[in-house]
């Protein structure tokens, strides 16, 4: 196992994020063998919409789970977008196996916390294949 950790900007985006979501993320961080960034946690009305009129999400603003908030109105984002990180490369995008691998990592550590999670990569945690968006980078919380 690897000794990787967020840096700051990560760590930035993963304090916009509800308390599981941070819990199972410093986690799968431990547990995953590949490097990881966090993209997105909580995401603004401006930012929210952007990404939903370029395809880049589904939901407009405050239907995501990306734009939740707390009781007094912080930012609080039940998800979370990450990206397989490789030194001197970068996001490694294209690789499918990595955010997979990754993404069980989450999986482990959301098992281990008795946190229940759902990744893009498979939206209903079933084996077969025909999901109609493919978002490998993409962990909620099931609350």
């Amino acid at each position: 196992m690897a000794d990787y950790k967020f840096g700051t900007t990560s760590n930035g985006k993963l304090a916009t994020c509800c308390q599981e979501l941070r819990l199972v993320a410093n986690r799968a961080i431990v547990l995953s063998p590949y490097d990881f960034s966090i993209i997105w946690g909580w995401r603004g009305e401006d930012i929210q919409n952007a990404l939903f009129t370029s395809g880049a999400s589904t939901k407009p603003w405050d239907e995501s789970k990306h734009n939740t908030t707390d009781v007094e109105g912080q930012p609080c984002s039940e998800a979370l977008d990450f990206g397989a990180y490789a030194a001197g490369e970068g996001i490694l995008w294209k690789n499918t196996h990595a955010f997979a691998v990754i993404a069980g990592a989450f999986f482990a550590a959301a098992k281990e916390q008795g946190i229940k999670i759902r990744w893009g990569g498979d939206w209903d945690s079933d084996p077969r294949t025909g999901q109609k968006l493919l978002d490998y980078g993409h962990i909620e919380v099931i609350v």
